[in-house]
Formats: structure tokens, sequence, C-alpha cells
């Protein structure tokens, strides 16, 4: 029997992030017996017992941060000559893609995929500059480019954007449709009653997030209206930050942080409105999952607007409008709305992950025999 074809992907850690969530979405629905996901990491993650109880593999080297930039280079030159018979390898870094990538390369991994998420990067000065001279070295290293959305494809690839592929889009259906049962079971667990209107974001403590914006548009919300409570799910590196910012506006009996969550379904019922003023995003799924379960969303401009489905769910607004904001917060306590949208409508916008599944198994194998 053939054995099946092992795909190691490149990331930072395997946590509740965009990226982790998106790779889990397939990887707990693929056909193990043909195809198989491994990872290397720089940190332990969310989902690593879940990716071992699947049969996939983790590897670990020092990040950037831990080793410097020659340290880290000569951990992935080192890793790759010892992992040589992997065939597809599968970098979800961003710009800095141009590390593993070129190690890969190097070493003889005949397919080196480089996969784009984002739509602009946090950095600035010099470190933007090194960066942006990355972005354009990729396609001497890279064989194929995928990307989360044509915004994430442009930004990356430059004049390579046409080559690159939209992949990954899956949600698992049942798991995100409106239930009135999970709704009630979920603010009960959190002791919510029925006056009280539920802002909530899922998403990594990262700048990226701007968690800080988050939390002065529920200040100001919560002045007109008090019986708003503002729910977090999700952990990471500001998680600390902006727990003191929380307590230093005297608002912690109003923000509840449930830290990283496997059931996200549930949490999105017991939401009343979704707020996400990213800096930037490829195509975050947390919004279509939330389109979903029929929630209404404010999000920022920056994000791909690719991210509507069209059902009139959600509004975007620039971040240096803060008015704008409250106003539509304000709007959506008003008319309390929800409006759970047909399954039909996902998959037709192609994010049903049993035909985003075939899609992945086909184009691994597809690439293995191109590599071979």
């Amino acid at each position: 029997m053939e054995s099946a074809l092992r795909i190691l992907h490149v990331v930072e850690s395997m946590n509740q992030s965009e990226v982790g969530t998106m790779l889990m979405n397939v990887y707990r629905n693929l056909n193990r017996s043909k195809v198989q996901f491994d990872f290397l990491t720089n940190e332990e993650g969310d989902y690593d017992q879940e990716i071992h109880q699947l049969g996939g593999l983790i590897y670990r080297i020092p990040s950037i941060k831990e080793a410097g930039i020659r340290g880290y280079r000569k951990s992935l030159r080192q890793f790759f000559k010892g992992h040589r018979f992997y065939i597809v390898m599968h970098s979800h870094l961003d710009q800095m893609s141009i590390y593993p990538l070129k190690a890969a390369k190097r070493t003889g991994i005949p397919v080196r995929v480089a996969h784009s998420h984002s739509t602009k990067s946090n950095v600035t000065g010099t470190i933007r500059m090194l960066k942006e001279i990355a972005s354009y070295l990729i396609p001497l290293y890279a064989t194929h480019f995928f990307a989360s959305s044509p915004e994430a494809a442009e930004w990356l690839f430059k004049r390579r954007a046409n080559q690159a592929e939209i992949m990954f889009k899956a949600i698992d259906l049942e798991r995100f449709c409106y239930s009135h049962s999970l709704r009630e079971q979920g603010r009960q667990e959190l002791g919510i009653i029925d006056k009280e209107f539920i802002i909530g974001h899922i998403g990594r403590f990262t700048p990226q997030k701007n968690y800080h914006y988050l939390i002065e548009l529920f200040v100001g919300f919560r002045r007109r209206i008090p019986q708003s409570k503002l729910i977090l799910v999700g952990d990471g590196p500001l998680r600390a930050e902006i727990e003191a910012k929380v307590k230093q506006y005297r608002i912690q009996d109003h923000v509840i942080f449930l830290g990283a969550k496997q059931d996200l379904g549930k949490w999105l019922q017991v939401f009343d409105l979704f707020i996400s003023p990213s800096l930037h995003e490829g195509l975050p799924l947390t919004l279509v999952e939330a389109q979903g379960a029929g929630l209404p969303i404010l999000a920022s401009d920056s994000i791909s607007k690719e991210v509507d489905l069209g059902v009139g769910l959600v509004q975007f607004f620039p971040i240096d409008n803060k008015r704008k904001w409250l106003e539509a917060m304000y709007d959506a306590y008003e008319h309390k709305s929800r409006n759970p949208i047909e399954p039909e409508i996902l998959i037709k916008n192609g994010y049903d992950v049993e035909q985003v599944v075939l899609q992945t198994e086909q184009k691994y194998l597809q690439l293995r025999d191109d590599g071979i």
C-alpha cells in the first residue's frame, strides 16, 4: 500500500491564529491515508496535541528573535539537510518565507510553496525595507504561490500575483450555523442575562488585531449603553497588556477574557455583534464563520472585501473615524438583528470544507507528481 504524501508546513506556531485555524479546518478533514501534514514551528501551539492525535509530526527550531537571523538560517539549513525526504514544503510566513524557501531549495526540496496570508506588514523603517526586498526575492526560491485572497497575492507576490492560487478557504458548515440552544448554553455559562448586549471578538492578541482600538470603542459604547459586555476569545503576546488597559479603564467587570477555545462556533452564538478593527488581514475566516452564524459584523476597511458574503451582515469602516464605528455599534444595539444564512450561500462562495479538502488533496498530489 502506498504511504501518504507528507506535506511540511512552515509556521511560527500552530496556535488559534488565522493561519493555524485555517490549516486545521483542512487537516481534520483530509483523507490522511493519501495526504498527511507535518509542521516546522518555533514554539508550542494550541493545536499541537490534536496534530499528534491526527498523526502529524511537529518539529521545532529557534525563532529569529531567539537565535538571530544567522542562527535561524543555520537551524533551517540543518533541518532541511536532515529531512530531504520531503517533496513538498509549504511556508506560511509571508515575507519571512524567504528564509525557509531558500534553505529548502539549497537542500534539494523540489516543491516549495509560498503562501500569502496578509495584505500589509506591521513593521516600519529599515526592517520594513528589508522585508520588502525579501518579498521580491521569494519568486527566486518558490516554485508555487498560494494566497488567502487576491489582495494578499498582490501584496506579497507583486508581478507574480496572477500565478497565485486562492487556497484553504474552508469552514465546517455544521459547526457555525446559528443555534439558539448553543447561544443559551453559552450565555448561561458566562452568567449573561437577557438584557445584556454582547460585543465579541475572536483572534490572537497581536498588534495586527488592533485590540487597543477595540477596547477604546467599547469604552465609548458603554458610556451610552452600560448594559453591555465585551468577550475576547483568544490568547497571544499582547494579552497581559490589554488586560492592564481594561483595568486602567476600570471596566474589568464588563470584559471577559476567555482565552484560546476550540469550540469557536459556540461563542459566536453568544455574541450580538462582532467587531474586527484589524490593521490588515488577508481573508479572516473567523468573519466568514460569524456570517454563517448570522452575526452582524463591523470590520476595518483594510480587511479584504472578499470576506463579505453579500448577505448584508458586514459593514466596513476606516480606522481613523471612531465616530462612524460608534454610530454603527449603537445602530446594531437598537436593531439587535440576527439573520441566520442558508448553508448554500457558504457553499456557493467556496467555503464548504468537503469541497476545499478534495481540491487541496488533488493539488498536493499534483505538486508531488510535478516534483518527482
